[in-house]
C-alpha cells in the first residue's frame, strides 16, 4: 500500500534557514552589512577627520542614485560598514590618511584615499564584464541581457568540491525544470536526464549534450572533471534549441571546458581521497524472527489443503509436500529443527547486506596548466579517478587528458584544436533484477538468515533451499556466490576531437568552419565460473563466457557566417546562418561460449561448446540548414528567430526533410524611461516564445525499411532454411514534432542582489511514433506509425539572493519546477499501451493520463473473517487473512479487468536549495534537493514481503494477519507457504510514495594565508572537507527514492533491486603554482 508523505518538504524546510533567506529580503534594517532597500535623494555629509572620528560620505552610480549595500572598508583591516537605503554610510577610522575599498556586485571596486578630506561623495562606474555576462547558446554567446529564451546557467562554484565520478550528478537540483535523476550508485554510472518532461514514447528522452561544439552521449559527462568545466548552460525552450532542429527537442545541454588565456603560466593541481558507504540499509527478519515466522507460513498452507489437519502435526505425519521445513538436497541440518526453543534460540544468523557492502576508498587526481601570449593560448590536463563502489567488487578506474590550443594566427585569423581522449575500466556487479538473474540485491534481502553460506568443503552453496516454498519454487541463489563467481569488466574508450578556423573578414562579419570527430570503442567481458551454482545444481557447473564489443565514429562538420553590427548605438543586429553535416556509424558483435577446461583461461579461446556469433552494423546521416536573427532597440525591445532544417536518413524519400522555426520577444521595461524613478528596480524583462522542433531519435536506424531475417520453410519435402519478412516498413513515417510555448518574466532588484524569474511552458508532442494493430492479411500483427500525441506543461521558478556583502558573504539559490505530464492520443483505437517490468505488466499509457503510469489491482483492506469474505468479491482462493482487492468493474468478480492506474511515478514538483557562506577565506556550501510526489513501484517488496516462508523478509511482517483477534496493521496478509487470495499481484500494496528531501553536498574549504602561500612559493593554496548524499528524509523502504531500473518512459519508476546510493566523505586540496 501506498505509504504517505503528506507535507515533507513543508516539514523539512521549516527546520532549515529558507525563512531567514526571506527575512533577509524584506527586512533589510535586519542585516546591517546589507540593506536592500533604498529611496532616491542627494544629501552629502560632512564631517572633520581626525582619529577614531566618525567619516561620514554617500556613494552613488553614475546617474547619481544612491546605491544601498555597498560594502565600504577601511583598507587591511577588517573595520567595515555598508550604505543605508539612500547610499549613506558612517565609519570610523585609524587615522587622516586611511583608504577606503568600496565595492559593491556589478560595479567596479575602488580604492578612495581619506586624505584629510571631510567629504567623501564617491561615484562607482559599473563594470561592463559583469554587465556583458555571455550564456552560451547554439552556436555561439549571447549577453544575458539580451536573452529572451528559457536559457538557464549551472553555478559552477556550487559544484566545485562535489566528489563526483560523473559530473551530472553535480549538477542535481541547481537548474529549474531538469530532472537528473540517480538510478544507480555503481561507479561511473550516468544519470538520466530529462528537460522538463517526457518528450516521446519510442524515441529518445535524452536532451541533445555538447561538449565545446561535440555532440556526444550523455556518458560523455561521466569523462569530465568539474574542475574543467568554464560554463553548463541549459537551452530548454524551442527558441533556444530550433537551432539544433531534430536534436534539440528535449533541451540541450551546453558545455564549455576552460581555456587558455595570454599571460602567466598556470599550473593547478587538485586531489581528493576518501570513502564511500552504504546510506541506508533496510531491517530485515533475524533467525528467531523468521524461523517463527516460517513455520507459521507452513503450518497455513498445510491447514488450509488438508482437511483436519493440525498445526501441532509433526513432518512425519503430514504429506511430504506440507513439510514444516524443507531439507536441502536430502541433508538434514538440526538448527532446522524449529520445534526446539533451545535451538531456534541458538540459530546463527548471518546479514548478507554487511557481507555485500563495504566501505569503498574513492581517490582522484588532477593536474592541468595554462597559459599563452597574445599568439598561442593552451589548457592542459590530465586525471585519474579510481573509484571502488559499495557493492563489493564494483569499481572504477578513469583515465582522462584534455588539450585546448587556440593559435591568432593573424589579427583577423584563428585557429583552435580540443582534444580529449579518454580510457575506463569498470567491474561491474549486477544488483538488479530477480536472484535467479544474478540480482545481487534481491538475493542479500531474500537469503536465509541462518541459512549456511558455504557446505563443509568451503564451496559456496548454490540456493538457499533449506526452506524453499511449495511448488518446487527454486530457492534464494547465495549472493556471495554471485559477487564472487561472476566476473563482469567493461572496457571503454573514447577520443573527441575538434578543430575550427575562423576569419573575421569585416569587424562586424566572422567566418568559422569547425570538424569534430568522436571514436569510441567498447568491450565488455563475462565470466561465470564453474564454481557458480545454477538454479538448483550444486557445482561444478558449465562455466560460461562472453564478449560484447561496439565501435562507433561519429563526424560534424558545419560552418558558419556571423554579422553583428550597432548602428548609432541604437539598433543591433546579430545575423547567423550555417549548413551542418552529421554522419555516424556503429557496430557490434558479441559472441559467447561454454564447457570451459577450467577457470583459469576465462577467454572465448578457452570454450569448448560456441554457442552464439553475431554481429551488426549501422548508419545514419544528416544534413542541415539553419540561420538565426537577433535585433535589439536600444537594449530594451528584443527580438530573436530562427529556422533550421533537417535531412535525416531515418526517414524515406518523402518524408526526409524536416523544417523547424522559432521565435521569441522580449521587453526590458526597466529601460523604460518612466522606470528610472524606481532605482531599486534594476531588471524587468518579460519574455515570449514559441517554435517547433523535431525528433528522430530512434533505436531503429531505419524505421520505415522492412526487416528481414532468417527463417525455415519446406521445399521437396525438406526443411530448408531462408530469408523472409521479420516486420513491415512504412514509407510514410516522418518526424514527431514537438511545439512549445513559453512565457516568462525577469526580475533584478538592488543591482540584482535579488533575482527572480519564473517561466511557464507549454509543449505539445504530436506525430509519435507507435506500434499498432494492422490486418491479419499482412502477416504481422502490428506494425509503426506516426499516431501519438502528448502534452508537457510546468511552471519554474529560480531566486538568487546575495543576502550578505562585505567580509562576510552570504548567497542563496533556489528553485523549483512543476511539471504534468499526459498522453493525448493514442492512434485510431485509442488501445492503452501496457508494458512489464520482468513480472508481468506493471505499467500503463493510456490517454487523459501521464505516461508509464502504474497498473494494477487496489487494495482496500484484507479480508477479516470468513464473513467479511462472503460479503465481498473475491478472488477464488481468498481465505481469512488474505488482500481484499477493489472490484473496479462492478461486476461482482474480481479479475484482470478490475486493475487500472494505481500510481503516477512523476513527481509533483522539484526544488533545489543552496546556501553559500564565506569569510576570511573560510567558504561554506550547503545543497539541499529533493522532490515532492512521484510514486515507485517497489517490486522488490513482492519477495521480501510476500509472507510465503520461503525467503526472508521485512520487519513489517512482523505486523501481518494472524488472527480476526489479531489483525496486524490491517494492510499486510497472514503468512502463508501456499499463498492464496492472489496477494502479491501488481497492487497498490507495493507503490510507495517517492517523495524525499536531500542533504546533496555539505563541502568546507579554507583559503591558505597569503603568508603561507608565498613562504611556499605557491599562487594560492585551499584545502577542503566534503559530504555528499549525507542523509536523506524520505519514508521509501527501499534504499534509494529516485530509482527507475528500467530505461524509457513506458516503465519509469520501478525498483527492483537497484544498486544504492552511496554516503561519500572526502578531503581535499587545491594548488596553484
Amino acid at each position: 500500500m501506498k505509504k504517505k508523505f503528506t507535507g515533507l518538504f513543508f516539514q523539512a524546510v521549516r527546520s532549515l534557514p529558507v525563512g531567514l533567506v526571506f527575512l533577509v529580503i524584506s527586512f533589510p534594517g535586519l542585516v546591517s552589512a546589507g540593506p536592500l532597500a533604498t529611496t532616491t535623494g542627494n544629501k552629502a555629509f560632512k564631517i572633520m577627520v581626525n582619529p577614531a572620528a566618525a567619516i561620514t560620505g554617500r556613494v552613488t552610480g553614475e546617474t547619481g542614485e544612491g546605491l544601498p549595500g555597498v560594502t565600504v572598508l577601511e583598507k587591511g583591516t577588517n573595520n567595515g560598514t555598508a550604505t543605508d537605503p539612500n547610499g549613506g554610510f558612517s565609519l570610523n577610522v585609524a587615522n587622516s590618511n586611511a583608504v577606503l575599498v568600496v565595492s559593491f556586485i556589478g560595479y567596479l571596486t575602488q580604492e578612495v584615499p581619506v586624505n584629510n578630506r571631510t567629504t567623501l561623495n564617491i561615484v562607482l562606474s559599473p563594470d561592463a564584464k559583469a554587465l556583458d555576462e555571455v550564456v552560451v547558446v547554439g552556436y555561439g554567446t549571447q549577453k544575458r541581457q539580451d536573452v529572451t529564451a528559457a536559457i538557464a546557467s549551472v553555478p559552477l562554484k556550487e559544484i566545485q568540491d562535489m566528489p563526483v565520478s560523473n559530473v551530472a550528478t553535480a549538477i542535481q537540483g541547481k537548474v529549474p525544470g531538469v530532472v537528473i535523476q540517480q538510478n544507480s550508485g555503481s561507479p561511473g554510472s550516468t544519470p538520466a536526464i530529462k528537460v522538463r518532461g517526457f518528450g516521446s514514447i519510442s524515441a529518445g528522452n535524452n536532451p541533445l549534450i555538447v561538449v565545446d561544439g561535440n555532440i556526444v552521449s550523455p556518458n560523455v559527462f561521466s569523462l569530465l572533471s568539474s574542475n574543467e568545466i568554464e560554463s553548463i548552460d541549459v537551452l530548454k525552450d524551442a527558441s533556444s534549441t530550433a537551432i539544433y532542429g531534430s536534436r534539440g527537442a528535449n533541451g540541450v545541454v551546453i558545455v564549455t571546458t576552460k581555456r587558455g588565456k595570454s599571460g602567466r603560466n598556470n599550473v593547478n593541481l587538485d586531489v581528493f581521497t576518501g570513502f564511500q558507504e552504504v546510506s541506508k540499509t533496510l531491517d530485515l527478519l533475524n533467525s528467531q524472527q523468521f524461523a517463527e515466522f516460517a513455520k507459521e507460513a507452513a503450518n497455513n498452507g498445510y491447514l488450509d489443503n488438508v482437511p483436519g489437519g493440525s498445526a501441532t502435526d509433526p513432518n512425519g505425519v503430514r504429506p511430504s509436500n506440507f513439510l514444516r521445513y524443507r531439507y536441502p538436497r536430502g541433508e538434514a541440518f538440526d538448527w532446522l529443527n524449529f520445534d526446539d526453543p533451545a535451538r531456534i534460540a541458538a540459530l546463527p544468523y548471518h546479514d548478507y547486506q554487511d557481507m555485500i557492502f563495504r566501505r569503498a576508498q574513492m581517490s582522484s587526481y588532477q593536474v592541468s596548466a595554462s597559459g599563452g601570449t597574445d599568439k598561442v593560448q593552451y589548457t592542459v590536463s590530465g586525471g585519474y579517478l579510481k573509484q571502488e563502489g559499495i557493492v563489493k567488487k564494483s569499481a572504477l578506474d578513469r583515465y582522462t587528458l584534455r588539450a585546448n590550443v587556440d593559435v591568432n594566427v593573424t589579427s583577423k585569423f584563428k585557429l583552435g584544436l580540443n582534444l580529449n581522449p579518454s580510457y575506463k575500466i569498470t567491474q561491474d556487479v549486477n544488483t538488479n533484477g530477480h536472484w535467479a538473474d544474478n540480482g545481487i540485491i534481491n538475493a542479500a534481502l531474500a537469503a536465509v538468515p541462518m541459512a549456511p553460506i558455504y557446505g563443509a568443503d568451503g564451496t559456496t552453496y548454490s540456493s538457499q533451499t533449506a526452506l524453499a516454498a511449495p511448488y518446487n519454487w527454486p530457492g534464494v541463489t547465495n549472493p556471495i556466490a554471485n559477487i564472487t563467481e561472476n566476473n563482469n569488466e567493461y572496457l571503454s574508450t573514447n577520443i573527441l576531437g575538434n578543430a575550427y578556423a575562423e576569419y573575421q573578414f569585416l569587424d562586424e562579419l566572422k567566418y568559422r568552419v569547425s570538424g569534430n570527430v568522436n571514436l569510441g570503442g567498447n568491450r565488455r567481458n563475462t565470466y561465470r565460473t564453474s564454481r557458480m551454482p545454477l538454479n538448483q545444481l550444486l557445482p561444478p557447473n558449465a562455466a560460461t563466457a562472453t564478449t560484447l564489443s561496439d565501435q562507433s565514429i561519429s563526424w560534424v562538420f558545419n560552418q558558419t557566417l556571423n554579422y553583428n553590427k550597432a548602428f548609432s548605438d541604437v539598433h543591433n543586429l546579430d545575423v547567423l546562418v550555417g549548413m551542418e553535416v552529421y554522419k555516424l556509424q556503429f557496430q557490434t558483435s558479441n559472441a559467447a561460449g561454454t564447457t570451459f577446461a577450467n577457470d583459469i583461461v576465462q577467454t572465448l579461446n578457452g570454450a569448448g561448446l560456441p554457442t552464439a556469433v553475431n554481429s551488426s552494423e549501422v548508419e545514419n546521416a544528416t544534413t542541415s540548414y539553419f540561420g538565426r536573427v537577433g535585433y535589439n532597440y536600444k537594449g530594451k525591445y528584443l527580438l530573436n528567430a530562427s529556422i533550421r532544417q533537417d535531412g535525416s536518413s531515418v526517414f524515406g524519400p518523402e518524408n526526409r526533410w524536416g523544417t523547424f522555426p522559432a521565435g521569441s520577444i522580449g521587453w526590458r521595461i526597466s529601460e523604460e524611461s518612466f522606470m528610472k524613478g524606481l532605482a531599486f528596480l534594476s531588471e524587468t524583462k518579460l519574455r515570449l516564445s514559441y517554435g517547433l522542433a523535431g525528433n528522430n531519435a530512434f533505436s531503429n536506424y531505419y524505421p520505415y525499411v522492412a526487416s528481414v531475417g532468417s527463417d525455415n520453410y519446406s521445399f521437396n519435402n525438406n526443411l530448408a532454411t531462408g530469408l523472409a519478412p521479420t516486420s513491415l516498413g512504412n514509407n510514410q513515417l516522418s518526424w514527431e514534432k514537438s511545439q512549445q510555448l513559453d512565457a516568462g518574466i525577469d526580475f533584478g532588484f538592488f543591482n540584482d542582489r535579488i533575482y527572480f524569474s519564473a517561466d511557464y511552458y507549454n509543449r505539445i508532442t504530436k506525430d509519435l511514433l507507435l506500434s499498432v494493430n494492422v490486418p491479419t492479411v499482412t502477416g504481422f500483427s502490428t506494425a509503426v506509425k506516426n499516431i501519438g500525441k502528448m502534452e508537457n506543461k510546468g511552471w519554474e521558478f529560480a531566486l538568487n539572493t546575495h543576502n550578505l556583502t562585505g567580509p562576510f558573504t552570504w548567497d542563496t539559490n533556489l528553485n523549483i519546477s512543476f511539471n504534468r505530464n499526459k498522453v493525448l492520443a493514442l492512434g485510431p483505437s485509442g488501445d492503452p499501451i501496457k508494458s512489464g517490468s520482468g513480472v508481468g505488466e506493471t505499467n500503463i499509457t493510456q490517454i487523459g493520463s501521464p505516461i508509464g503510469s502504474f497498473y494494477g489491482y487496489k487494495q482496500i483492506g484484507i479480508f477479516q473473517s470468513q464473513e467479511d469474505l462472503n460479503s465481498y468479491p473475491h478472488d477464488p482462493t481468498s481465505r481469512p487473512g488474505d488482500i481484499k482487492y477493489e472490484d473496479v468493474t462492478g461486476d461482482g468478480k474480481i479479475n484482470a479487468d478490475d486493475r487500472t492506474v494505481i500510481g503516477n511515478n512523476q513527481p509533483d514538483f522539484i526544488y533545489g536549495f543552496t546556501n553559500t557562506f564565506a569569510f576570511k577565506g573560510i567558504d561554506l556550501n550547503i545543497s539541499l534537493q529533493g522532490v515532492q510526489g512521484g510514486e515507485i513501484l517497489n517490486l522488490s517488496r513482492r519477495f521480501i514481503e510476500n509472507l510465503e516462508g520461503a525467503q526472508n523478509q521485512l520487519t513489517t511482517v512482523l505486523n501481518r494477519w494472524q488472527s480476526p483477534t489479531n489483525p496486524g496493521d490491517g494492510i499486510t496478509p497472514r503468512a502463508n507457504g501456499r499463498p492464496t487470495g492472489n496477494n502479491n499481484a501488481i497492487s497498490t500494496r507495493w507503490v510507495e510514495d517517492g517523495s524525499y528531501l536531500r542533504i546533496q553536498n555539505i563541502s568546507l574549504g579554507y583559503q591558505l594565508p597569503k603568508a603561507f602561500i608565498e613562504k611556499a612559493r605557491l599562487v594560492q593554496a585551499r584545502v577542503y572537507v566534503s559530504a555528499q548524499n549525507l542523509h536523506t528524509f524520505t519514508n521509501y523502504l527501499n534504499y534509494n527514492p529516485e530509482v527507475s531500473n528500467y530505461e524509457g518512459p513506458l516503465t519509469g519508476g520501478v525498483d527492483y533491486g537497484a544498486y544504492p546510493l552511496p554516503r561519500t566523505f572526502t578531503l581535499g586540496v587545491n594548488l596553484g603554482f
